[in-house]
């Protein structure tokens, strides 16, 4: 799916806000204007929100549906055998988020965090169970596809803005010599230094317009 929809500036200023209430209910250090230190530790973060984090091989529908039970709505049936990267439900006082464990480290932090936006962006339409704005209407949810496009793209800010401070970037990439590496040099770097993907990096940099996104490249 894609997750170029459009953000407003003041949204993406929410989002942000959204990123440090996380870190800061979890004693974690926020954003700043200097060169980070290394990847945001994500499942201590998780953790401290009280989220369970549990890893499922090849996640579809139906797995989940065995793993949660009743919190998989009978509506989503037609969608069973779908493969999923992650999935986020709650229920008894517990908030689960299931992610595919065949992914490799990186996209599974970045499915984390992309999961973590929906829970802390996006209110779901009943109290419990899975977040309803992962179905469309007609599929027992209540999003059009519109609406999914843009809770899609605001996930996705989350996720990078979590994963790849914008203000730390920006002073990683001032550092002298950072600035004139290749931009494929500089994704690599960025992408090593904060355990994320190296495409997720190179996109980062290009929306800070810290360098030019390669064409053809995929976040």
């Amino acid at each position: 799916m894609s997750h170029d929809r459009p953000i407003s500036h003041e949204r993406l200023r929410q989002i942000e806000a959204s990123v440090c209430q996380a870190l800061a209910r979890a004693g974690l250090p926020l954003p700043v204007c200097q060169a980070p230190g290394g990847p945001v530790p994500l499942t201590m973060l998780l953790e401290v929100l009280g989220i369970e984090v549990i890893q499922v091989p090849d996640l579809t529908r139906r797995r989940a549906r065995e793993i949660l039970g009743p919190l998989i709505p009978e509506e989503s049936s037609t969608r069973e055998e779908e493969s999923l990267g992650g999935l986020m439900a709650a229920g008894g006082g517990i908030t689960r988020v299931l992610v595919r464990a065949n992914d490799i480290l990186t996209r599974r932090r970045f499915t984390l965090a992309h999961e973590l936006g929906h829970h802390l962006l996006h209110k779901p339409a009943r109290p419990e169970g899975i977040l309803r704005f992962d179905l469309l209407a007609g599929e027992g949810g209540d999003m059009t596809p519109e609406g999914m496009r843009l809770i899609e793209a605001e996930a996705h800010a989350f996720a990078a803005e979590l994963l790849m401070p914008a203000q730390a970037v920006r002073a990683w990439h001032a550092i002298p010599g950072t600035s004139q590496l290749s931009h494929g040099l500089a994704a690599s770097r960025l992408a090593s230094l904060l355990l994320v993907s190296l495409q997720a990096a190179s996109r980062r940099l290009h929306d800070l317009e810290l360098a030019a996104h390669q064409p053809g490249e995929a976040t």
